[in-house]
């Protein structure tokens, strides 16, 4: 899936594009959050971290690239209409993925992404050439996305696991 990046995005700073159907961790099946949620903007307000944002038709969705979730859970606790629930969020299936970009394709040392992964979800293995290849677990991946913010190549972006959906 790709999405164009706005002039907005540019001069913000945000280079990562989102996709629409990024929603905060917390959030019901998409068929019934759409008609659930109210566009009013209490999960943003409530984020901890700030990676919730909205999309054109104002729905939350994740700044992946521009913070990292610490699933703290204040958004759900914040929805006044329940698009957002502890008790019956779809399952979350958001991990890391490494772009062919990544320094260490290049022969360029960098380790950010692991350094940054709480979950040790990422991991180099040494290779011939003075590279390294980064390797995601994603069975260890939660899918905070603290990688993409760290990255200075740009060069993790968020998907749906076993997908080619980017995320961010």
């Amino acid at each position: 899936m790709s999405i164009e990046l706005s002039r907005a995005d540019v001069l913000r700073g945000r280079f990562i594009a989102i996709a629409e159907a990024a929603r905060p961790p917390y959030a019901i099946p998409e068929q019934d959050f759409r008609g659930r949620c109210e566009p009013c903007g209490a999960c943003r307000d409530a984020c901890e971290t700030r990676i919730i944002g909205q999309d054109a038709e104002g729905y939350p969705i994740l700044l992946f690239g521009q913070a990292g979730c610490s699933f703290c859970g204040a958004c759900a606790a914040a929805c006044p209409a329940g698009a957002l629930s502890l008790e019956q969020a779809r399952a979350w299936t958001i991990a890391a993925h490494v772009k062919a970009s990544c320094l260490s394709f290049n022969a360029i040392t960098c380790r950010a992404c692991e350094e940054s992964c709480k979950a040790g979800a990422i991991r180099f293995r040494l290779m011939t050439g003075g590279r390294a290849l980064p390797l995601v677990d994603e069975e260890n991946c939660v899918g905070c996305g603290d990688c993409a913010l760290i990255c200075p190549s740009q060069s993790i972006e968020m998907r749906s696991r076993n997908t080619e959906e980017v995320m961010a």
